[in-house]
């Protein structure tokens, strides 16, 4: 329940879920020998969403738009209303369609029950917040519009960023996606992962346009800057039980102090830190390397994340961020060109298709 709170509702929210995110990659590479380069593909729901607002193409909402949501987890079982189920999983119930197609076929919930649920995926339709302008203008800080252009664009502004990417088109997939994916359960439906790559993504897009601001290699911030509105002691907490339980929590030292991961459902007291664990805890980056640099750096080098997004990543939203130097200051031009011939082992994310899985 606190990793609940930790992970949404303070400004960890954002390399909270890249840690988690990484995590799982880790644990999918340590399976067999085949599986070692693999990585999590992002979801182009921007793509998807286009699909379904142009008229030419015969698709209308997630279920027709986006192949994704049947191709991890298989179409809904039933047809009707006489065919909408309960789930439970770590003590969290909810109702939907009952997916349990491939790959969780072999899932079970906390009665023995297959599948996941979600909402009627031919019913709900992709966001607005989806599309290439409203993800775009997430890059837009209302608070420093004036400033947007400029590279001393402040710390404060990504705060802010994470916060809007967070309620904007982040909550509207979870919540249109329904069933677990609006619950504290959402990683067991296997639409969480790529969503939360494609999440990243967009963070990844938004580190290449303010780069230029921070001396990533040097792990510190330029002189030009440093005394600039950074706020980097500043509180961030965004609800009165997470200013109850973090009172300390702080944008400088909330990795190094208070990743809060834990284990454990909201019935079983005996929470232990996530690198405790015996199944999973190796999987986990040992807290005691990890600073916000660790987490931030995807565009350099980073062994501590050992991914890079491929060239071509969300091409919508691309192509605005480069013809507009208010949106994105550097206009992409920072970004790294994957090469699969470089020596430091970085694997690409793309996009998801069916023939990956």
């Amino acid at each position: 329940v606190n990793s609940q709170v930790w992970a949404h509702d303070t400004c960890s929210f954002f390399l909270w879920h890249r840690y988690f995110t990484r995590a799982y990659e880790r644990m999918l590479q340590s399976l067999m020998a085949r599986m070692e380069n693999v990585t999590i593909p992002y979801w182009n729901i921007v793509r998807d969403y286009n699909k379904q607002e142009d008229g030419s193409y015969k698709c209308r909402e997630y279920g027709t738009c986006s192949s994704i949501v049947y191709d991890l987890g298989g179409k809904p079982t039933g047809s009707s209303e006489e065919d909408i189920y309960y789930r439970a999983y770590f003590d969290i119930e909810e109702l939907g369609w009952i997916h349990q197609g491939p790959p969780i076929q072999n899932m079970w919930d906390d009665k023995q029950r297959g599948g996941t649920v979600r909402f009627d995926m031919l019913v709900e339709r992709i966001p607005k917040g989806c599309s290439a302008t409203e993800v775009s203008n997430l890059f837009i800080d209302p608070k420093h519009q004036e400033e947007s252009s400029s590279l001393l664009s402040t710390k404060q502004n990504a705060l802010n960023f994470w916060r809007r990417l967070q309620v904007g088109v982040h909550d509207n997939v979870h919540d249109t996606v329904g069933g677990f994916m609006r619950r504290p359960a959402s990683p067991i439906d296997p639409l969480f992962f790529p969503w939360h790559s494609t999440i990243d993504a967009i963070g990844y897009l938004y580190e290449i346009c303010h780069h230029q601001i921070v001396d990533i290699e040097n792990e510190s911030l330029p002189a030009t800057v440093e005394n600039q509105d950074w706020n980097w002691d500043n509180s961030c907490w965004y609800t009165p039980e997470a200013k109850e339980l973090y009172p300390d929590a702080r944008y400088r030292n909330s990795l190094s102090k208070e990743w809060f991961l834990q284990t454990g459902s909201e019935s079983n007291s005996s929470n232990i830190s996530i690198w405790e664990d015996p199944l999973i805890g190796s999987f986990f980056m040992n807290s005691d390397d990890l600073t916000w640099w660790n987490l931030l750096n995807t565009t350099t080098s980073n062994p501590q994340l050992g991914y890079i997004y491929s060239d071509n990543i969300l091409p919508e939203v691309q192509e605005l961020l480069r013809n507009d130097s208010k949106i994105c200051p550097t206009n992409l031009k920072g970004m790294r060109r994957f090469s699969p011939t470089k020596t430091d082992r970085l694997q690409p994310r793309s996009s998801f298709t069916a023939q990956e899985i």
